[in-house]
């Protein structure tokens, strides 16, 4: 059993080590680039073979009236996996939802600082669920515990909590660095969407 002391100085650890990683390929524009791209392409294949898989399932109930049982898992899995990779995405390109009450009535000074402190604590946070979620996976796999109708091992399904939240840590670490260092600037407002 891990102790929640334990949990916040592995998460700790793992929040400098995300905050170390972004910076040293903070200034590689090519590790960014392949980065995004993986990010990316990951989301979208689990995103499209979670609406594939779903298809299936449809046409299977509805034209063959034998729905597959592993149907609802595999989806399930598929679309968490996508969704996971796609916060990432949306968090490197600004596009995550906000509320900016607070926020829009700073001067420039003060969203910088609240910008900083956002990504610090996403950081924090992030780096928490993901260690919280590897120990969730160990134990998973520890006491062999395997899915109902797909027979896989569940700490397999699963792993997309340390993975997923870890690349969500690594992303908030990089918005830091770089609102730090002046590579980016603070995002204003999105109007008109």
């Amino acid at each position: 059993m891990v102790t929640f002391g334990t949990l916040v100085w592995q998460s700790l650890v793992f929040a400098l080590i995300a905050l170390v990683l972004a910076w040293t390929a903070g200034g590689a524009a090519g590790v960014r680039r392949a980065l995004a791209v993986i990010e990316d392409v990951l989301a979208g294949l689990f995103l499209v073979a979670g609406l594939l898989v779903v298809f299936v399932s449809v046409v299977m109930r509805y034209v063959f009236n034998n729905p597959p049982g592993w149907a609802d898992e595999f989806a399930r899995i598929f679309v968490a996996w996508g969704a996971m990779f796609g916060f990432s995405v949306a968090l490197r390109e600004g596009r995550h939802i906000t509320v900016d009450l607070l926020f829009s009535a700073l001067p420039p000074r003060g969203k910088r600082v609240l910008a900083l402190l956002a990504s610090l604590i996403g950081v924090a946070f992030t780096s928490f669920i993901a260690v919280a979620g590897g120990h969730y996976v160990a134990f998973l796999r520890k006491i062999g515990l395997r899915s109902i109708y797909t027979d896989l091992p569940e700490w397999l399904l699963q792993l997309i909590i340390p993975l997923g939240f870890g690349v969500f840590a690594l992303q908030f670490a990089r918005n830091f660095l770089d609102l730090w260092t002046g590579r980016t600037q603070v995002h204003e407002e999105v109007t008109g969407v």
